[in-house]
């Protein structure tokens, strides 16, 4: 009885696994993307200050920086990418599993009972709306009847 508890216990938590697994996995992909994107700008930045301490001349200083900087802007853009296409990506895949669970939660028996119940609230209350429509207020209501023992 409890592993049949446990096993139903971890079928109903699978999505959520699922999810966690997925964030997790998103995560470290990005981390790593920014890890080699600060390593390389960082390594690059060291090699950029050396070559320029080597340089006599100032217009090919500005030009070896304006190269530098559309380079590490083209690395920049590209990890940019990368971590754009994760998030889909992982947006898409959780995407997935909520709306199965979805489904499967309309599927179970319960979900029919409350279907019933709320398709039964939501008649009861157009027939309470109509009752203070302008139609309804037209009519005259009806004549209230005094018991004998009133009068």
């Amino acid at each position: 009885m409890y592993e049949d508890l446990m096993k139903d216990m971890q079928d109903k938590m699978k999505p959520v696994t699922e999810m966690a697994e997925i964030n997790k996995t998103t995560a470290e992909k990005l981390i790593s993307l920014q890890s080699e994107y600060m390593t390389e700008l960082f390594n690059t930045g060291i090699a950029q200050m050396k070559a320029l301490s080597d340089i006599k001349e100032p217009k090919t200083a500005l030009e070896m920086q304006m190269k530098f900087f559309k380079d590490m802007e083209a690395k920049m853009t590209n990890t940019a990418e990368q971590e754009i296409a994760a998030l889909a990506s992982a947006k898409e895949k959780l995407s997935e599993i909520v709306e199965k669970s979805m489904y499967e939660m309309t599927e179970a028996p319960m979900m029919t009972e409350v279907n019933k119940f709320m398709q039964t609230a939501q008649e009861k209350m157009e027939e309470a709306t109509k009752a203070f429509t302008p139609e309804a207020a037209k009519k005259p209501a009806p004549k209230a009847t005094r018991s004998k023992a009133a009068a």
